[in-house]
């Protein structure tokens, strides 16, 4: 799945180029994370296709580019990087999720997408983990 969408995000950045070369692609200066906190497709595609590690987290937050895009309210990027198979229960140094990050800031139709793709609270990952 991961080469398939690789794959196809290399071939809708590299449309248009009269020579492409595929090894070539560069990893943007934007980290990854910063770039779904701005709603940047295009660099967060860069990215993936580049094959940044798609769990890189920033180092004052611990927060991924999932709980990034979701704070912020982009949709499209939370799709995309659920896509590359993000940890969609990552913990950031807060104790949060992703999920966390979108209820607490009403972003509805994130935390739906989050939740359709096994997306959990950190108390629901704690109470899953007591039962254990």
């Amino acid at each position: 799945m991961k080469f398939l969408l690789q794959t196809t995000i290399a071939a809708a950045l590299l449309t248009g180029c009269a020579t492409p070369e595929p090894t070539a692609i560069p990893t943007p200066g934007t980290p990854i994370w910063a770039a779904a906190e701005a709603g940047n497709r295009d660099v967060v595609l860069r990215h993936l296709v580049a094959g940044t590690e798609v769990d890189t987290r920033d180092e004052r937050y611990g927060a991924s580019s999932l709980h990034w895009a979701a704070w912020c309210g982009h949709p499209d990027i939370v799709e995309l990087i659920l896509a590359a198979e993000a940890n969609v229960n990552a913990i950031n140094f807060d104790g949060e999720t992703p999920l966390d990050c979108a209820t607490n800031f009403s972003q509805n139709e994130i935390a739906a997408i989050l939740r359709k793709n096994g997306g959990k609270t950190a108390d629901e990952l704690k109470a899953g983990a007591a039962k254990k």
